[in-house]
């Protein structure tokens, strides 16, 4: 590798992060959200579609596998991907004197975040039961 090359890739690593940096930056004001929340929605998000491409990539030699068969789960993974935005939103509405768990929404408690992802795997194959082409 030549000196070169060397300097082109550490300068396109700049740009790809800087680019990153970016768009996370755009995404966490966009929302209201801070830069670290942002961050971990974007790399949620982004696992997520390196999944789903997985899936379709393996969907010819592994039928199991493929988006069709799997979408409920990935539905459920998409659920699972804004869970860090509601926990900062339920830390916005705590006043500085109360504990986290006592003062926290439903809507951000532990349990109805499993409960909402469970219920959307098993509404998702009954709905791939029913309707069968699904």
């Amino acid at each position: 590798m030549s000196k070169v090359d060397r300097e082109d890739s550490w300068l396109l690593f700049v740009v790809v992060v800087a680019l990153a940096a970016f768009v996370a930056w755009k995404f966490a004001a966009y929302l209201g959200l801070d830069m670290a929340v942002a961050g971990l929605v974007l790399a949620r998000l982004a696992v997520l579609a390196v999944l789903t491409g997985l899936s379709w990539r393996l969907a010819g030699d592994i039928p199991a596998l493929a988006p069709k068969a799997v979408w409920p789960f990935l539905l459920a993974l998409l659920w699972l991907c804004w869970w860090p935005v509601l926990d900062f939103c339920a830390a916005q509405e705590l006043s500085p004197s109360s504990s986290y768990e006592e003062m926290l929404p439903w809507w951000a408690a532990w349990h109805t975040k499993w409960g909402v992802l469970a219920g959307l795997v098993a509404l998702g194959y009954l709905v791939k039961k029913v309707f069968g082409r699904y």
